[in-house]
């Protein structure tokens, strides 16, 4: 019991730097390279031999906490893990085409039934899984030997049917489509009714729909910056609030970093910026490129889920950018990022 109350305490730790490292979305890449990383520890075949490690709690006298081997072996790992990460600014990160969470941030995962023991199934497809006002919502479904098809829009928190809308047809492929409206509720689902081969088959997909909370509208010309090209966004903001404004940066079409820039807007036109430091460029680029724009309003607090706003943009060119016009100085982590990492690595040792 107490090695499952410290693997869940160094669990914790870990998450809670690497959140405030990375920020929050839904997938984020950093949650699941921790718990990837701790997985791997626990099935460490040999025996963990226990080593007492003092450490000093303020207004109270030097205690013995007992640290096995898997759980050293696991904060080592947190720590190579931030220390890479340190290597570059949180607001611009490195990124690579295997970054599928940031690559595609509002991705849906296809829903999938079986139908039949040949390895048949039904498969509920959404174009994506927040849908912001005035977006309509798209459903494909798809499968072997469909005959009907019935798919309801249905509030998941009160269960309300909204609309229903019903197909006869034989054919493989199904889109569907329900126009969009302002007062849907934000947590909504799908529910697909379908006959198979006599069979009634029903599969049900979650999704969210919104207002905006915000809207960006244009972006300046990308300029020098002593350390880092910042990139200028010119946004309408509705509702006000801290905001977290995300893109992703290519450079002769190959992703190269994830840029993130945070900041406390008003309502009406508003300015931020985002940045990529010197380190994440690639000097022989012939062009880059924003896209994959994310606009959140952070939750002010547990019980108040974030809201998402919408972007009129949905490809920037960055032209004759000048790399050698930038400071091309190593980054300097901060003094509470260095704090985080001397924690880890007391854990570690």
């Amino acid at each position: 019991m107490k090695n499952y109350k410290l693997w869940a305490a160094l669990a914790l730790v870990a998450a809670v730097i690497f959140w405030g490292f990375f920020g929050s979305d839904s997938q984020a890449k950093t949650q699941t390279g921790v718990i990837n990383t701790f997985e791997a520890s626990e099935v460490q075949p040999a025996v963990p031999e226990v080593q007492k490690i003092k450490t000093q709690h303020p207004n109270t006298k030097a205690k013995d906490i007992q640290f096995d081997g898997s759980i050293r072996v696991a904060a080592k790992q947190v720590v190579s893990q931030y220390q890479s990460a340190l290597r570059f600014p949180k607001y611009s990160q490195p990124l690579s085409k295997f970054d599928t969470d940031r690559l595609t941030p509002n991705m849906f995962y296809p829903v999938s039934m079986p139908i039949d023991e040949q390895g048949g199934k039904l498969t509920v497809k959404l174009a994506k899984y927040r849908f912001i006002y005035p977006e309509n919502i798209h459903v494909n479904i798809s499968g072997a030997e469909i005959d009907k098809v019935s798919v309801t829009l249905m509030d998941v928190d009160t269960k309300t049917v909204l609309k229903t809308q019903s197909l006869v047809a034989s054919q493989s492929s199904y889109d569907i489509k329900f126009k969009a409206n302002k007062d849907y509720p934000r947590n909504l689902q799908v529910v697909a009714k379908v006959t198979v081969q006599n069979k009634k088959v029903p599969v049900v997909a979650q999704l969210q729909y919104m207002q905006p909370s915000a809207k960006l509208l244009s972006i300046g010309n990308a300029y020098s910056d002593n350390d880092k090209m910042s990139v200028p966004l010119h946004l309408e903001v509705f509702k006000a609030g801290n905001y977290r404004i995300r893109a992703n940066l290519y450079a002769s079409g190959e992703p190269i970093a994830h840029l993130t820039t945070k900041g406390k807007l008003s309502e009406g036109l508003q300015n931020l910026s985002l940045s990529a430091h010197w380190s994440v460029l690639n000097p022989q680029a012939s062009s880059m490129s924003l896209s994959e724009f994310v606009i959140e309003l952070m939750s002010p607090s547990p019980a108040q889920p974030s809201l998402f706003g919408s972007s009129e943009i949905k490809h920037f060119e960055i032209n004759d950018f000048v790399f050698d016009s930038l400071q091309q100085l190593p980054y300097q982590p901060s003094a509470k990022e260095l704090k985080s990492l001397t924690f880890l690595q007391n854990l570690a040792n």
